[in-house]
């Protein structure tokens, strides 16, 4: 088994990076390039790291000098194995080692999933200077990384790229590293033992690389990165682990797929600047990651009533409730057997452990050898589990949030989502399984299923990186704890109840929806607000959004000023008591953020913990409130300020008009008013009456002209023959 591991473990990084004696042809051109450029500036590079001199407290960046092809590398001289970078990939190391030049220390990667970010990384490593004072001229490497599986990986690669010259050691769990090895990797939840995180001397550090790095702005991570760089902020209330001047400046590198956070925090208490990007689709048109093809399996099943979690995305045990039903197991495996039954690998995404469980049994009722993994399998019978799956003795594995991050499967050629996620990041992550080439299998594309329309509910799959968001100190405690406590599960630990008839199915109509792009599946423009949040926000005019907190204040997303880097600001007014004026005089800016999107969710988190979980739920524009009809003052208050309602003979009401559309009263809701009178206090009706006009205006335009027309075209009449 340990051959066939080593075996896989080779293909593996192979199919990400082609082998090739020309290493360092590209390598030593760009080395040669830089050694000019660098002779100029004031940042001067160091060509040789064992005498590498820094500039300032934190270190110099330097590549090695040139080796010759035929020569044998010297003691210390950071040699590659032969490997031949893709162009994305050597920008991106080029990126990283120009923003370290120029001073920054904190900066992160941002690359799809299957462009080998592993091998980008690895390559970095030999490309940066010892610190001052490292005995062995090469200094120390920490890489960073959420799980044991990542762990192992990282490792496999590190002895694989970084050749027998480099010492790798691994400390995570039962396996202790010394803190003396070139490169060490490690576990963030291993790291937390303050312990075992001393061993690590920062001075002796030349880089931490932080695998996954939306992570990073989670506490657990915050006060170990705080331990290496001093710049890395931390919440008022977390005492750091050394004085928070503590001195040391060790360059911090992120990578990630996702480079953001579904829960809005603010990345940007770690990364200064995310210096390179590099987006899907071109990676797709480039041919670097296999195409895919999707089908959207749309039926009536009602998500209205799923409960959301701390981070507004479904609740598991809610969400089990409504889809793991006989019907919609039954509907997973019929789709399958209908549509993928001859494709070799598919992996499959359910809600929880219940869920895996039965939508595995599902699949050999019907003749399909399906097996699973999850939180429970121990670490052997996963491994084996997963190998075999690779290895293609078996068609269908099923499992709930374990192979979301970092799985490297390349076999992988259909995925199935037998559940829905409001997370981009999730969901992003889930396709990104399949997205790795695999010619040796005669993968030739990979076709995702996706039972829910969770394509369509997202906007696309897309997902940009940001640094914006709310800084811990605007969260409540308590979230922040809940916060912690899903993201270390993954969501995987959650076993359902014997569901009710939330998902029933049966006797009902299923289509089909085929896309041979679903990346390209997103809108122009901004998406309307109910797929952005699920809040009632609503549209005042000029580009500016409020939500009304139930008589506890409003928040406002609106355009950022010129001044700010993000395209949108999200703010908040507080309601004052009688006695004090009605609202506070200043509307605080919470956070900024580069998305109408993003902003109006880094809004909602931030209005969950000013008004609590229970009053939030009550903004949402599903909330059975909303949904009844409004009370007679209040209908009455809209006829007021309207001042044009339509009536019958007898005087009795018919209808409203509410922002340009004429609505029967049998028909208005609360929601409807209260959107109306929130438009109302905040100029949405005057934004609409000018749009009204306007609107007004084109059409008279228009009927003047075209009489115009007639009238000229009469006196042009042809003369009588």
């Amino acid at each position: 088994m340990a051959a066939r591991r080593l075996a896989s473990l080779a293909y593996r990084f192979s199919a990400l990076s082609l082998p090739s004696p020309g290493l360092s042809v590209v390598v030593r051109r760009r080395i040669a390039q830089t050694q000019r450029r660098a002779s100029s500036t004031a940042h001067a590079l160091q060509l040789d790291n064992h005498d590498a001199t820094p500039l300032s407290s934190a270190p110099t960046f330097a590549r090695p000098p040139p080796t010759p092809r035929d020569s044998s590398p010297t003691s210390g001289e950071a040699i590659l194995p032969a490997v031949v970078l893709r162009d994305y990939q050597h920008d991106a190391i080029q990126a990283c080692l120009d923003a370290l030049s120029s001073g920054l220390t904190r900066i992160g990667v941002s690359s799809p999933t299957g462009s080998g970010k592993t091998t980008m990384f690895m390559h970095l490593i030999p490309l940066i200077a010892s610190p001052e004072g490292s005995q062995d001229g090469r200094g120390r490497t920490l890489i960073l990384v959420g799980s044991v599986e990542l762990a192992n990986q990282a490792e496999a690669a590190a002895r694989r790229l970084l050749g027998e010259g480099y010492s790798v050691e691994v400390e995570q769990a039962g396996r202790r590293a010394s803190g003396r090895a070139d490169v060490t990797i490690a576990t963030y939840q291993t790291l937390n033992n303050v312990e075992r995180l001393r061993k690590l001397d920062p001075r002796l550090f030349k880089l931490v690389i932080v695998d996954e790095a939306h992570h990073a702005a989670a506490i657990s991570y915050l006060r170990m990165l705080h331990y290496f760089n001093q710049d890395v902020e931390l919440p008022e209330l977390m005492s750091p682990i050394e004085p928070a001047d503590h001195g040391n400046r060790v360059p911090i590198v992120g990578f990630s797929a996702t480079f953001s956070r579904p829960d809005q925090l603010a990345l940007s208490a770690v990364f200064e600047k995310i210096v390179y990007h590099r987006e899907i689709t071109s990676m797709l048109e480039e041919g670097w990651l296999s195409p895919v093809r999707s089908t959207s399996v749309k039926c009536n099943l009602n998500l209205r009533t799923v409960e959301l979690n701390s981070q507004g995305d479904f609740n598991a045990a809610s969400l089990a409730s409504h889809l793991n039903t006989p019907d919609v197991n039954n509907l997973v495996v019929g789709t399958y057997l209908h549509r993928a039954s001859d494709r070799r690998s598919t992996l499959v995404f359910c809600v929880d452990l219940t869920h895996v469980a039965d939508l595995t049994q599902a699949f050999r009722d019907a003749g399909v050898d399906a097996r699973s993994v999850s939180s429970l399998s121990r670490p052997h019978e996963r491994k084996e589990t997963i190998r075999a799956f690779s290895s293609g003795e078996f068609p269908v594995l099923i499992n709930c949030e374990v192979l979301t991050e970092g799985t490297d499967i390349p076999q992988i050629d259909c995925i199935i989502l037998a559940r829905p996620t409001k997370s981009k990041n999730l969901l992003a992550q889930m396709v990104g399984r399949g997205l790795r080439l695999c010619p040796e299998t005669g993968k030739t594309e990979c076709y995702l299923i996706d039972i829910v329309d969770n394509v369509s509910r997202s906007n696309g799959m897309l997902v940009s990186p940001t640094l914006w968001g709310l800084s811990h100190d605007d969260m409540a405690e308590d979230q922040r704890r809940a916060m912690e406590g899903e993201q270390q599960q993954h969501g995987e630990e959650t076993a359902s109840v014997r569901p009710g008839g939330g998902g029933d199915v049966s006797g009902m109509k299923v289509t089909y929806l085929d896309h041979d792009d679903p990346f390209r599946l997103a809108k122009k423009g901004d998406a309307p607000l109910a797929v952005m949040s699920n809040s009632a926000w609503v549209n005042c005019g000029k580009s500016r959004y409020i939500l009304e907190l139930l008589d506890q204040g409003y928040m406002l997303v609106e355009p950022s000023p010129a001044a700010e880097a993000a395209a949108w600001s999200v703010n908040y007014r507080q309601k004052l008591p009688a006695y004090l004026g009605h609202f506070s005089p200043k509307v605080r800016q919470v956070a900024l953020a580069d998305t109408l999107e993003r902003a109006l969710q880094t809004a909602d988190r931030y209005a969950e913990k000013k008004v609590g979980r229970e009053l939030f739920l009550k903004l949402s524009r599903y909330a059975p409130w909303r949904h009844r009809p409004p009370s007679p003052r209040a209908l009455e208050q809209v006829i007021r300020m309207k001042g044009d309602p339509v009536r019958d003979a007898k005087g009795n009401l018919i209808a409203v008009n509410m922002m340009g559309r004429l609505m029967p009263v049998e028909k208005i809701t609360a929601g409807h008013v209260a959107s109306y009178l929130c438009a109302a206090n905040h100029g949405g009706v005057g934004a609409r009456k000018s749009m009204d006009s306007a609107e007004r205006t084109k059409e008279t335009r228009k009927l003047a002209k075209e009489e115009k027309a007639r009238k000229l075209a009469e006196r042009n009449l042809a003369l009588p023959s």
